[in-house]
């Protein structure tokens, strides 16, 4: 029993210093020790090693395909079976799929007949083009633009249209002008003044004049183009919406605040089936310094068949824009021109 006792912690102390030694290796750069006689696949076992896979998305970011670049455990910088034996220094690495972004390509349709532009500058109308960056795969649309082919015919006619209101007095003062000399004119209306003040809104319409919408809350800060893009949705949208829903009206006119507009609004208001609106005649009546005949005579000199006037029946004091009215429409109208409504 000594022999035993004794011999004992002698043979298990033998086998402990006569074993194999761990080895040293590498995992992504930090040094570990593991079995002497580990595979690959146990370290990637033991380690958690779970690469990422890259995806593939589409052009606004949307994912096409989560699995498209697999990610990967390389040894020594290459593929290896987990069954493969470890030896002293060996560097593991984890490589992650990268993720990727589909290409796009351009989709180019004739449009039949002539059409006014978009955005929309004058009345002229055009054989035109619809110029359209999709993504490759999911075909979602990037941007629109459109191009014109040929001459430009102009009409013998001028649209007046008012911006910023609706607005308690000067609307109904411009209305009333217009009313009397038998003019039909466009207004872009603003979306939480029309909430505001319903009655200005019916009164328009009653009166036949064309309605489009000019934002929700007119924001001039910051450019329009600059505003995220579900606030530039929601700039076009809500103003459609109520027009709708409480007056029964589909406005598909859109003039953007300040004029500010890039693909991505071009884009936005066609997906809302509306068209940009822009202008050719600028009195900057807005102005603080504005005099009813100031107004009139800068009108009346960049007049031209097809012209687009952009006055202000909201937004502030525009008395005037107001009397300086009769005045333009008379003018334009020994010019040989029609008024008339977008």
């Amino acid at each position: 029993m000594f022999a035993v006792v004794v011999l004992a912690p002698l043979v298990v102390a033998a086998e402990l210093q006569d074993g194999p030694p761990p080895l040293a290796i590498t995992v992504d750069g930090t040094p570990i020790l593991v079995a002497f006689d580990a595979a690959f696949g146990d370290v990637i076992r033991d380690q958690g090693l779970r690469p990422t896979d890259g995806r593939l998305l589409d052009v606004q970011g949307g994912v096409l395909e989560r699995h498209a670049d697999p990610g990967t455990v390389l040894l020594n910088g290459d593929e290896a079976s987990r069954s493969t034996s470890l030896a002293e220094g060996d560097a593991i690495a984890v490589v992650n799929g990268v993720d990727r972004t589909e290409g796009t390509r351009r989709e180019v349709e004739r449009l039949p007949g002539r059409r006014v532009g978009n955005p929309m500058r004058t009345l002229a109308t055009s054989r035109m083009f619809e110029i359209k960056i999709v993504g490759r795969i999911s075909g979602t649309i990037v941007g629109v633009r459109y191009a014109t082919r040929g001459k430009a015919k102009s009409p013998p006619a001028v649209a007046l249209t008012f911006d910023d209101g609706p607005w308690p007095r000067s609307t109904r003062q411009v209305l009333s002008v217009l009313e009397r000399m038998h003019v039909r004119a466009t207004f872009f209306m603003v979306g939480y003044l029309m909430r505001r003040y319903p009655q200005i809104v019916r009164d328009v319409l009653d009166a036949r004049m064309a309605v489009g919408t000019h934002s929700w809350s007119h924001p001039y800060l910051t450019p329009f183009i600059e505003l995220a893009p579900h606030r530039i949705e929601t700039e076009i949208t809500e103003p459609q919406r109520l027009l709708r829903k409480r007056f029964g009206v589909e406005p598909t006119l859109f003039r953007p605040p300040g004029g500010s507009y890039d693909a991505t609004v071009i884009r936005t208001a066609r997906e809302a089936g509306m068209r940009v609106v822009l202008w050719s005649s600028d009195p900057h009546d807005y102005l603080d310094d504005a005099t009813p005949a100031v107004i009139a005579r800068s009108v009346l000199r960049s007049i031209r068949p097809g012209s687009i006037v952009v006055l202000h029946d909201g937004g502030g004091d525009q008395s005037a824009t107001v009397r300086a009215l009769p005045t333009i429409i008379r003018g334009i109208r020994r010019m040989g021109l029609d008024l008339v409504a977008l």
